[in-house]
C-alpha cells in the first residue's frame, strides 16, 4: 500500500456528543513530494458501490485504529470529498483534543496505484486509477500543503446546562421549524 498527501481543506462540526469532519482527502492536479499527481476520475471505481463503503478512516494509517465512519465519499472537480463522522471513543475523543489544539492538522490516503503513466521529463508520475483503502489523520504528510485549512467546532449544550432563558430560545426555534414545515406541507398539498 502507497500513501498520498494532498492540499487539504477539512471543517469539522460538534453536534451534541458527535463530531463530523468533511473536505478534501485529495486534491487532483497537485505534485506532491513523491512526484506523484492525481487525476481527476482517479478514484471513481473504487468509490462505487459496495467497495467504496470497505474505505476506512483511521489514524496514521493504521487499520486498527479506526477514528470514525466515511458517510459521504465523492469526486468533484477539486478532488476526493469526503464527510465523516468521528467516532465517540478513546481514540475519536483524543484525535478530536488534537485536532482542536492543532497538533494533527495533515491528512493522507492509502492507496494501491492500478494505472498510471510517468512523464519522465517532468518526473512526475500520474495517477489515473488508485484503489483507496483509507483516509488518515497524519502528524506529518508527504505534501506539506496537506493541513486542514479549515476547523469550526459548534458544541450544542445539554438542556440541563441551558438557562431558562436559553431553553425558551430554543423552545420557540423548534416551534417555528414545526410550523413552517407544517405550512410548507400545507402548500405542497393545495
Amino acid at each position: 500500500m502507497e500513501f498520498k498527501s494532498q492540499g487539504i481543506e477539512v471543517k469539522a462540526i460538534q453536534e451534541g456528543k458527535n463530531l463530523f469532519v468533511q473536505g478534501y482527502a485529495a486534491i487532483f492536479g497537485n505534485v506532491d513530494s513523491y512526484g506523484d499527481v492525481i487525476i481527476p476520475g482517479a478514484f471513481a471505481v473504487t468509490t462505487s458501490g459496495a467497495e467504496g463503503k470497505r474505505i476506512k478512516l483511521c489514524y496514521q494509517h493504521n487499520t486498527n485504529d479506526v477514528v470514525g465512519k466515511i458517510i459521504e465519499l465523492r469526486e468533484d472537480d477539486k478532488g476526493l470529498w469526503f464527510k465523516a463522522k468521528i467516532s465517540n471513543t478513546t481514540l475519536g475523543k483524543d484525535l478530536v483534543e488534537l485536532i482542536n489544539d492543532e497538533a494533527i492538522n495533515e491528512l493522507s490516503i492509502g492507496y494501491k496505484a492500478i494505472q498510471w503513466e510517468i512523464n519522465i521529463d517532468e518526473e512526475v508520475r500520474y495517477l489515473r486509477e488508485v484503489k483507496l483503502y483509507e483516509i488518515s489523520f497524519v502528524s506529518r504528510a508527504a505534501n506539506n500543503e496537506a493541513t486542514i485549512t479549515s476547523t469550526e467546532v459548534k458544541q450544542e449544550r445539554e438542556a440541563t446546562e441551558m438557562t431558562d432563558e436559553e431553553l425558551l430560545a430554543k423552545k420557540a426555534e423548534i416551534e417555528r421549524e414545526i410550523e413552517a414545515r407544517i405550512f410548507n406541507k400545507f402548500l405542497k398539498s393545495i
